[in-house]
């Protein structure tokens, strides 16, 4: 958690991505701040190429197996690392809270729509 910065309520839920052979998580993507169709994504990885064994299952998992049909990410504007990735897996920007994550730190809202993904999932209508 301390790499994303969220604070995880008793609705939070999470996939991973771990070494086989050192049993070390790799990477990870929670959610939490359920609504009948929506969650918050709070994602973390090592290196890059952890999105290989991570991505499909980090959409499918909201989408198909939870029936929601939006991910909303929450990003402060200096991390500039998530903030491309976030764009890169086709997330939309939504809004910029000013001073939202700190004062002088602005706060992003992003979101991503199941037809909008092209993760693995089915372009059905959210449940």
């Amino acid at each position: 958690m301390e790499r994303t910065g969220c604070t995880p309520t008793d609705g939070f839920r999470a996939i991973e991505a771990v070494d086989e052979a050192t049993r070390r998580i790799r990477g990870m993507v929670g959610y939490d701040m359920w609504t009948e169709n929506s969650c918050q994504a709070h994602m973390a990885v090592d290196a890059p190429i952890v999105w290989r064994a991570l991505l499909q299952p980090a959409f499918e998992y909201p989408f198909e197996q939870c029936g929601k049909g939006i991910i909303l990410a929450v990003i402060p504007d200096s991390n500039h690392r998530s903030l491309a990735m976030t764009r890169h897996l086709g997330f939309r920007q939504l809004h910029r809270v000013i001073d939202g994550w700190a004062v002088g730190e602005d706060l992003l809202v992003f979101e991503m729509r199941r037809e909008w993904c092209r993760y693995g999932v089915r372009h059905q209508e959210a449940a």
